[in-house]
């Protein structure tokens, strides 16, 4: 292996290792208006890849899409696969019909106020509110990785790299 190529994949364990960090406690909504917590959201002690996304957002509703269509895929199986809105409390409704007619199977969760939303990107160092934001959290409840805006041909990709960089 070159010494380019060494410092490279080093820089990136460094930034892997870096970057894990619990994340944050919250309390949000669920679609029936009661209260959920960072712990009941974990509780499946599975690899999650949360989706940050909003109703006026195409380049959102064509990630969830792609989910949809990952979450059949068989490395994906064994994945916890959330969305959290955050379309403002006048959009709830059409965020939880886009959610329903599309026939999406995870959970949907809201927030309204984007508190979440505003934690994940200060615990990031992220100073970009661009939507779609992914964020995948090992089976520890830590901060592995975000991803924002959406590439379908990248997508796929880089969540793999994600999941087969926890289970190593």
């Amino acid at each position: 292996m070159n010494n380019k190529l060494s410092f490279f994949l080093l820089f990136l364990c460094f930034i892997e290792l870096s970057f894990s960090q619990s994340l944050p406690e919250f309390q949000i909504k669920n679609t029936k208006n009661g209260n959920v917590t960072r712990d009941s959201v974990l509780k499946t002690k599975k690899v999650t890849v949360i989706n940050f996304w909003a109703t006026w957002c195409q380049p959102c509703k064509d990630e969830m899409l792609e989910i949809n269509r990952l979450k059949f895929q068989k490395e994906f199986k064994n994945i916890q696969f959330v969305s959290i809105s955050i379309d403002k409390k006048e959009n709830v409704e059409s965020a939880k019909t886009w959610f329903l007619k599309h026939k999406l199977t995870w959970k949907l969760y809201l927030d309204t106020d984007q508190t979440l939303f505003s934690k994940i990107l200060s615990s990031t160092n992220n100073t970009s509110s661009q939507i779609p934001l992914s964020i995948v959290i090992n089976t520890n409840g830590e901060l592995i990785s975000f991803h924002q805006g959406f590439n379908q041909d990248e997508y796929r990709k880089e969540l793999l790299e994600d999941i087969i960089s926890i289970k190593e």
